[in-house]
């Protein structure tokens, strides 16, 4: 059990260090107040990752653990992230798009671990 929640730590802990070095964490950035048709059609491309998805997938968390990222993050669940590229160049001063709190994430990778055991 204590090398299950070990190596589940370990492997937390990487990906949000992968998460967040700089040629990565340019990428991962998200609609702030998103318009319904808006996300509904960008739901179906392959740009935009739910960030449930996306997290479970680079951390292998459980539902429970990648719930406990998503509320350190303060997204949801279904916050669609742009996995492909920058959107619209810089962000500063854009208040609709925003980027994934990588340091919120990787602080809370302990308690996502833990909520998986």
């Amino acid at each position: 059990m204590f090398v299950r929640r070990l190596s589940t730590v370990a492997a937390a802990t990487v990906a949000a260090i992968a998460l967040s070095s700089s040629s990565a964490s340019a990428h991962f950035c998200f609609f702030s107040d998103p318009n319904p048709n808006g996300n509904a059609g960008r739901a179906g491309s392959n740009g935009f990752v739910p960030f449930g998805t996306l997290a479970a997938q680079i951390t292998g968390l459980c539902p429970a653990g990648v719930q406990v990222l998503a509320d350190a993050a303060g997204v949801e669940m279904d916050t669609l992230i742009n996995a492909h590229g920058v959107m619209a160049g810089p962000t500063d001063g854009n208040k609709a798009i925003s980027h994934l709190d990588f340091a919120a994430i990787e602080a809370a990778g302990p308690a996502a671990a833990a909520a998986c055991t």
